[in-house]
């Protein structure tokens, strides 16, 4: 498997419900993955899980790529 050697920072959709996983290097500022949420009418506790699991999976994409080198060495 090789290396992908990306940065990435997380970052809520401007205009969507969604956390964005965007790269940071030098001429990637590009959406690497966009993670969507659902808001839940009448019904504010299911509304905030959902988020929070959108941004773990998201935190998930983002450790994995900016750790990448580590967890290659380990497989």
């Amino acid at each position: 498997m090789k290396d992908p050697k990306l940065e990435v920072e997380i970052r809520h959709s401007e205009s969507k419900t969604a956390w964005n996983v965007i790269g940071t290097g030098l001429g990637g500022r590009y959406k690497i993955a966009k993670v969507p949420y659902d808001i839940i009418n009448g019904n504010e506790v299911l509304t905030t899980a959902d988020r929070v699991e959108a941004l773990n999976i998201a935190k998930f994409i983002a450790y994995c790529l900016n750790n990448s080198e580590e967890i290659i060495d380990k497989v």
